[in-house]
């Protein structure tokens, strides 16, 4: 598939309703998108845990679309996933993650990470916390 947009119509003819009925899933489950230019941001989003875990927590176990009709979040997710993997499977975050190189900032900072970015929000958030303690004194 391609885009929020046409799995949420994927979605309206399964289980009917209105695209605005699922499009907040599936701008969810599509938006890594904007951190990479590549499918390998799907590793965050496409996989059995994101879908039965996350969607959920955010879009509650069941959605009543404007028909009236009760459509299970976890199963919006799974063909969403599924059809972006053209309905051959629905990886696991194990099938994603048994493919990384481990590197060694992974382990508890051990290393430092090549991201200056990665390293400002960590100095950002440090002065945060001592702001806020000095305002609590």
């Amino acid at each position: 598939m391609a885009n929020p947009l046409i799995h949420s119509k994927s979605s309206v003819k399964r289980w009917g309703g209105k695209v605005e009925d699922y499009i907040a899933i599936h701008e969810l489950i599509d938006s890594p998108k904007a951190t990479m230019n590549n499918n390998t941001s799907r590793a965050l989003t496409h996989n059995t845990w994101f879908a039965y875990t996350i969607i959920p927590k955010i879009f509650g176990y069941n959605i009543t679309n404007s028909e009236g009709r009760s459509v299970d979040t976890v199963d919006i997710a799974m063909l969403h996933i599924a059809e972006d993997f053209r309905m051959k499977f629905v990886p696991t975050p194990q099938d994603y993650l048994k493919h990384m190189d481990v590197q060694r900032w992974m382990s508890n900072g051990i290393k430092d990470i090549e991201n200056p970015e990665a390293t400002e929000t960590a100095k950002n958030l440090i002065n945060k916390l001592k702001t806020q303690e000095n305002e609590q004194d």
